[in-house]
């Protein structure tokens, strides 16, 4: 199991920390897996429960939480890495519709990709849907993927009105 935890302050006014986890089985693991589950499911109405479910509990993704200084979980990433061809996959990412808007998803997905960079990982693929693809922009993704298709062709998970963004 890897436990990643940083401390950041925002505007010198709450602490939050980022915890990485996996499906390791435990209970105080698989809460906060639900804990993240249920805000991806309320913050990704379209996306499929059981869907969400399977992947965010499947031990080959890893999950970032970010947490508030009463350790309470308002968001978070799920990913799967590559490490053959060097790239990981955004499966999902949201914040709490009350904590939107503040720089969290930002930092977010700054500590994502320092945490992919010690883990020798190059490119950072997603399928964004329609009202997520601004925000990918805004964090350095594009749609002209120069990532060879032999290295994540099969490999990402795409679904109808989705667009396939890629950050290096």
């Amino acid at each position: 199991r890897t436990l990643y935890i940083d401390n950041h302050t925002i505007n010198n006014k709450s602490m939050i920390t980022f915890e990485t986890i996996r499906n390791d089985g435990t209970k105080p693991t698989m809460k906060k897996l639900v804990d993240l589950k249920n805000i991806f499911a309320r913050q990704l109405p379209k996306m499929p429960k059981e869907y969400i479910v399977r992947l965010v509990f499947d031990q080959k993704h890893e999950s970032i939480v970010i947490k508030n200084e009463n350790e309470k979980i308002f968001g978070g990433v799920c990913y799967c890495i590559f490490p053959i061809s060097k790239m990981a996959e955004v499966v999902f990412l949201a914040i709490s519709s009350d904590s939107q808007v503040k720089g969290y998803g930002t930092k977010l997905m700054n500590h994502l990709k320092t945490e992919l960079q010690t883990r020798d990982i190059h490119f950072l693929m997603t399928c964004a849907d329609n009202l997520a693809t601004g925000y990918f922009k805004k964090q350095g993704f594009h749609k002209h993927i120069l990532m060879d298709q032999n290295l994540w062709k099969g490999y990402l998970k795409d679904y109808e009105g989705s667009t396939l963004m890629e950050c290096i």
